[in-house]
């Protein structure tokens, strides 16, 4: 048919007719990818939390072996952790022209470094006096709690999200609250979680907006 011709169908891109902005540096196998590594930082994490309390069962040669593989892990755990948030970010910069993301992201990678750090200076020193480094410890966690709460407030400020955006907005606000109680520091381990798995969702989600192809 000719292209003027009336009666011929609308030649229109798909992803335009889904009205999906364009997302240059982006591509579908690269949010895959992101996708992945959410869901291995939520099961590993998970493994951190089973493996610690598995050491309660052990002797006290084998639960510091134990603790120091935890030790190892953890640390490898928060850098995966910051990467993801802080692409995370970015393609939320990119996709739904997300604003004010930057202080709270930061400020929470920065607290997580500290909590992780003062975790491998001090161990189990933390807990076995009411001293110094134990409150400054309780304070970077409480510090944790509010800067991940502070993040999921703003993500429901941003507008058109993807339903699991929404979710991982509540569950770290859930979660950010527990953990600045300090006291149901524990619990907020589960909420937590749960976000982990909405944000590995969400990326899902915009790779199946994306054509299959490389950058």
């Amino acid at each position: 048919m000719q292209p003027d011709n009336p009666y011929s169908a609308p030649q229109v891109e798909l992803l335009d007719r889904r009205g999906v902005p364009p997302l240059p540096g982006w591509s579908a196998r690269q949010l895959r990818v992101l996708g992945w590594l959410a869901l291995v930082a939520v099961l590993a994490n998970a493994l951190v939390v089973g493996l610690t309390l598995a050491g309660a069962w052990l002797d006290e040669r084998e639960a510091q072996r134990l603790q120091s593989y935890i030790g190892w892990l953890s640390l490898m755990l928060v850098l995966l952790g910051c990467y993801l948030l802080l692409r995370f970010k970015a393609f939320a910069e990119a996709r739904f022209a997300a604003r004010h993301l930057a202080a709270p992201i930061w400020s929470l990678l920065l607290v997580t470094v500290s909590l992780e750090l003062a975790d491998r200076a001090f161990g189990e020193q933390l807990f076995t006096a009411l001293d110094w480094p134990t409150l400054g410890y309780m304070l970077l966690l409480a510090l944790t709690g509010a800067c991940t709460a502070w993040l999921g407030i703003r993500l429901l400020k941003v507008a058109c999200p993807y339903p699991a955006l929404k979710v991982m907005a509540w569950l770290d606000i859930v979660g950010g609250v527990m953990l600045a109680s300090v006291i149901l520091a524990l619990l907020a381990v589960l909420p937590l979680l749960g976000a982990g798995v909405a944000l590995m969702r969400v990326f899902f989600s915009a790779a199946d907006e994306l054509p299959e192809q490389v950058d």
